[in-house]
């Protein structure tokens, strides 16, 4: 007699438990059957179960069961947390990107269940949940996107369980062998995480400025490996260790690892410094851990660098804040340059589970976290071809949309989950690559923006009302006052990526001649886009025909950079009102350099600058002179510097407007000790600008 699905279940969760593997189930029915389903579970638990839920609630019929809800702005808190059995309820609606970040909390043996209508409806449904994410006017309760589509074919052929009324199909790969459970002398939990401990201990006792970079999934201890090296360094007697996170949650694992080797009896000399207070003070450390790495702004990373010669670097391939594809491509290559001796370990046995978790496969394979197998291909220049998409019209296209998303996580640190989501459900979004047959070079993502409805324009002007999107069209209206902008027809460039392999050979700026002429095409008004503001990211901008017209009163938190938005005319018969917009930008930032944009780059300062016209007297000319002779001191002769920079700051090469603009735009004199005063005021006497100054009369 045939097995019951309810026996068949059991008996595959059974096979899971023998092999540290969590069990992937997707239910899917109506309302009754899904209810069925959830209260047959229960009545498999204990009421030691840790039980979370995601979606919308359901009653719980044993009340010696404890579930705790889990909602989308609790997406940190999970950051450690270890359940027994995850729930996701997505009958009406569900936060995928919360889905993703879940999956590593399912300690070895649990059982993961999807709860969806039947696999086509499923597909053909509106995600309520999807409102964050959809542009003006588009109605997340009646939009069918086409994210979900793609999550059921790709369930469809991955290795889990399927139940519905109809019984119950097994899909999941059955082990070659049972499982070999090696056991690892004590603290470690893996020969990995007994490396990495290994390779922190060498960062302390080897050669200086030799940082050590530690990568993995999540569930492979990386976290832990740092605690049990910071207890054995302290009982080795090493008391200055120092721990920094962009969130005390994320240190947490570390501190409680090391507390726990220890013993209760001897307090952990293991001390969690916030960012910004590391940075600030400095205290002297014998080693510098810092976790979650790949969510800290680059900026910040290479100051600790430049001041701690003991640093470990431990970063999540894929974790709570995005990607960390693009740590691993900038701020490696920023080792490489800086510090040749750098050493990366990636941990690569996983701890909280077994090895082939079919639900690891699932989620990584759903959410295209894994990098593509692209092969290797000699591009040629004349054999890339152009293209233009709908985003959404690569569900249908899964190795396109493989690469898109890859070189997407490339181009921005905090690329996640959600952005692959946004780009299959909403309507406004557009890509263009540049590509060989099959194979992306480059790929850019634009957002269709603007066309708003007349009415609503007044309300945004006056800071009464915002809407979904539409982002740059609504800082023009409301950041520089340009209240028609609304109606014009925008494409902002998202995101703009080249292949690392392909960069610095003019195919970014192929790309966007290909948007400007598509653009032309399709009777668009402006191109814009937004993105933290480098001196040579903006020159590239420049080049391509964009001004800057705003930028943000404080940097970016992640980023530690300010954001530029930047336009450039497509179709508009009336350029003035841009002209006026970089004007005044200048002006302002002129005005404002010494208090909102102190901490700017110069340089940025120098390429956007449009001070207002300024006359250089007889009295400027002998104060100078009097300057450059020691005979008057800075504080005396900052009107005049900064008069004549008024005027020539044109001209000035880089190494010296750096200086001249710290010190008579952004005055970071008022920052500095009489000491420091002096050193940088001899420097800007001996430029080479002042030496042809001296020569004026």
């Amino acid at each position: 007699m045939p097995a019951s699905p309810r026996s068949e279940l059991l008996q595959a969760w059974a096979l899971c438990r023998t092999q540290r593997w969590r069990l992937p189930v997707w239910a899917q029915g109506d309302n009754a059957f899904l209810q069925e389903c959830w209260q047959w579970l229960q009545s498999q638990l204990q009421s030691t179960d840790r039980i979370f839920w995601l979606g919308e609630p359901w009653p719980t019929f044993n009340e010696q069961l404890q579930v705790r809800q889990i909602a989308g702005q609790a997406r940190q808190q999970l950051l450690g947390q270890e359940c027994d059995v995850l729930i996701i309820q997505a009958c009406s609606g569900m936060d995928w990107d919360l889905v993703a970040a879940s999956m590593g909390c399912l300690t070895a043996g649990g059982i993961w269940l999807l709860l969806t209508a039947d696999s086509d409806k499923f597909g053909q449904q509106p995600n309520p949940a999807s409102r964050r994410l959809l542009s003006y006017p588009t109605d997340a309760m009646q939009h069918v996107g086409r994210f979900q589509h793609w999550l059921a074919l790709q369930w469809q052929q991955q290795a889990l369980v399927h139940w519905t009324r109809n019984g119950l199909d097994n899909r999941l790969d059955a082990p070659a062998a049972l499982p070999v459970v090696t056991e690892y002398p004590a603290p470690y939990a893996s020969h990995c995480q007994k490396l990495a401990v290994a390779a922190i201990h060498h960062v302390v006792s080897g050669h200086r400025h030799r940082p050590l970079v530690l990568s993995a999934h999540r569930g492979r201890g990386k976290s832990a490996a740092l605690g049990l090296a910071a207890a054995q360094l302290q009982q080795a007697g090493k008391s200055r260790i120092i721990i920094t996170a962009p969130q005390p949650t994320a240190a947490q694992v570390a501190l409680e690892t090391c507390q726990r080797l220890l013993g209760a009896d001897t307090p952990s000399l293991l001390e969690f410094w916030p960012l910004d207070r590391l940075l600030a003070e400095q205290p002297a450390a014998d080693l510098l851990l810092i976790d979650e790495a790949a969510a800290i702004p680059a900026p910040q990373l290479q100051a600790l660098t430049k001041s701690y010669s003991r640093v470990v670097f431990a970063t999540t391939e894929h974790g709570y804040e995005g990607t960390g594809r693009g740590f691993q491509l900038r701020f490696q290559q920023y080792l490489q340059q800086h510090r040749p001796g750098w050493r990366k370990l990636v941990l690569q046995q996983p701890i909280r589970y077994g090895q082939q978790d079919p639900l690891e496969r699932l989620i990584f394979n759903s959410f295209l976290l894994d990098e593509p197998d692209t092969p290797t291909v000699s591009f040629s220049a004349s054999a890339l071809q152009p293209r233009r998409y709908s985003a959404m019209s690569l569900a249908e296209q899964p190795a396109l949309l493989q690469q898109v998303f890859s070189l997407a996580c490339l181009a921005h640190y905090q690329t996640s989950v959600r952005d692959l989501w946004a780009l299959l459900d909403d309507p406004s979004l557009l890509v263009f690559t540049l590509q060989q047959g099959d194979i992306i070079a480059a790929v850019a993502i634009i957002s269709q923006e603007g066309l708003l409805p007349t009415q609503l324009l007044p309300d945004i002007y006056q800071g009464k009302r915002r809407v979904q999107g539409h982002l740059a069209a609504q800082s023009l209206i409301y950041h520089c006052l340009w209240s028609d902008a609304g109606t014009q027809r925008i494409w902002r460039v998202q995101r703009l990526m080249v292949r690392p392999e392909l960069q610095c050979q003019g195919l970014g700026r192929a790309l966007l001649d290909f948007i400007n002429t598509e653009a032309d095409t399709t009777a668009v008004d402006l191109l814009t886009t937004s993105f933290g503001a480098t001196a040579a990211l903006t020159r590239f901008w420049q080049s391509a025909g964009y001004v800057a017209v705003k930028l943000s009163a404080v940097p970016e938190q992640r980023s530690n950079e300010y954001s530029v938005l930047m336009l450039k005319p497509v179709r508009l018969d009336d350029h003035s009102e841009i002209i006026r917009l970089q004007q005044w930008f200048g002006l302002n930032l002129c005005q404002q350099a010494d208090t909102s944009w102190s901490k700017l780059d110069p340089l940025l300062l120098q390429q956007w600058a449009n001070p207002a016209p300024d006359v250089w007297s007889d009295y400027d000319q002998l104060l100078l002179r009097l300057f450059m002779q020691g005979q008057r001191d800075f504080s005396q002769a900052v009107v005049t510097l900064k008069r004549w920079l008024n005027i020539h700051f044109q001209t000035l090469p880089a190494a010296e407007a750096k200086l001249w603009v710290a010190l008579c735009w952004q005055r970071q004199d008022l920052r500095l000790n009489a000491a420091e005063l002096r050193l940088l005021s001899l420097q800007l006497k001996h430029t080479a600008c002042l030496a042809d100054l001296h020569q004026i009369h």
